[in-house]
């Protein structure tokens, strides 16, 4: 049997467990972004005034699962809202796919352990539970336990609620006949103009020492092609140095890397993938909008070279995030559904669970069709 959870309640305890937490996530995380090189120096820039609840639980000395957590509180005093959220689920533009990370033969008991640690705990109104892995148990056991112990559980869907993931083969040859056969000599052909004419090359993993160049053509490309607009970088000054923090950490432990299409030293295109425990993923991508390079398909090869890295390094699913289009039409990927809720207890957190659902767009108590 397990223990009960440890709680950590500062971030300087959670870095002591952090060799621990990162052999944990290797085998058992379920999405790239449960990475604790992520999640560390993320809860450090948006969470550092926030009170942390770090649950570890172990089995005989070794750590089986953790649930990283802050405690929000806002609102005017002396009643103010208090609000668990996962590690992931608040912050930056990229959030969600979060969840608790446990040992497979340990998982159900550290769910249940959580249900009674929640039920025992007074300091919460509601819990954030933001798109977890297709597939996940927890939104189950969270709707279980609000039916039997009188919380409100708000299940909602959004836009962000579907993602699109390609099975990945388990080799470079099975990858490399992804696409049909017309579609491929395009894309050979394509490579082969852009190297005779421009003397282009594509890099499926840009060394370590070229990673913060291939983070500031990320933020090049995306300043140039989008402008104002543009939602990561310049909407939020926080996110820079976290990717600068994260990226490069990952990098270091074989879990992110960068790949790039690039000419006479100017990189036109770049994608930063991240990876844990075989799932990958697609962090940032960008591309040159120029026209002059709109024949040689920038976009279309930088993943083709970067999803081949991830089938080079084992893992077993490439997930492109929101919003289909070409993902589905070009890479075939499948649309699968992320489950988010709010949870509330108490007159407070039932009566805001409900409101933010729905303000989220989605329907309260109800359980959407899982695409799988």
């Amino acid at each position: 049997m397990i223990d009960r959870p440890q709680v950590l309640t500062d971030l300087a305890a959670v870095e002591a467990v952090l060799p621990e937490w990162r052999a944990l996530a290797a085998t058992s995380a379920c999405s790239p972004l449960e990475a604790p090189d992520w999640l560390l120096p993320l809860a450090r820039r948006y969470l550092a005034t926030d009170a942390v609840r770090f649950l570890a639980w172990r089995l005989d000395g070794e750590l089986v699962g953790v649930a990283p957590m802050s405690l929000l509180t806002s609102g005017p005093a002396p009643r103010r809202l208090r609000q668990l959220a996962l590690w992931g689920s608040v912050g930056p533009r990229m959030r969600g796919l979060v969840d608790i990370v446990a040992r497979e033969d340990a998982r159900s008991e550290v769910l249940a352990s959580l249900i009674d640690w929640l039920g025992g705990d007074r300091d919460w109104d509601l819990i954030r539970l933001l798109r977890p892995q297709a597939g996940s148990s927890t939104p189950a056991t969270l709707r279980a336990a609000a039916a039997d112990r009188g919380w409100t559980y708000a299940g909602y869907a959004n836009l962000r609620s579907t993602t699109y993931q390609l099975d990945l083969p388990d080799s470079i040859a099975g990858w490399e006949k992804h696409l049909r056969p017309k579609t491929r000599a395009t894309a050979r052909r394509e490579a082969r103009r852009y190297a005779e004419a421009l003397g282009g090359e594509l890099v499926a993993a840009l060394p370590a020492a070229e990673v913060d160049t291939g983070l500031d053509a990320v933020e090049r490309l995306l300043t140039e092609r989008w402008r104002e607009s543009e939602v990561y970088f310049s909407a939020d000054p926080g996110f820079r140095p976290l990717v600068h923090e994260a990226v490069p950490a990952l990098v270091a432990e074989g879990q992110a890397w960068i790949s790039v299409i690039r000419d006479g030293g100017e990189i036109r295109a770049c994608l930063v993938s991240v990876a844990q425990n075989g799932y990958a993923m697609a962090l940032l991508v960008a591309a040159t909008n120029a026209e002059e390079y709109r024949a040689y398909s920038p976009g279309k090869h930088v993943f083709n070279i970067g999803i081949g890295e991830a089938v080079r390094r084992g893992c077993h699913t490439y997930d492109f995030l929101w919003v289909g289009g070409y993902k589905e039409s070009f890479w075939h990927a499948t649309p699968r559904h992320l489950e988010s809720a709010m949870i509330g207890r108490g007159l407070v957190g039932k009566t805001l669970a409900r409101l933010l659902a729905r303000r989220e767009g989605g329907a309260v108590d109800s359980v959407p069709t899982v695409n799988t």
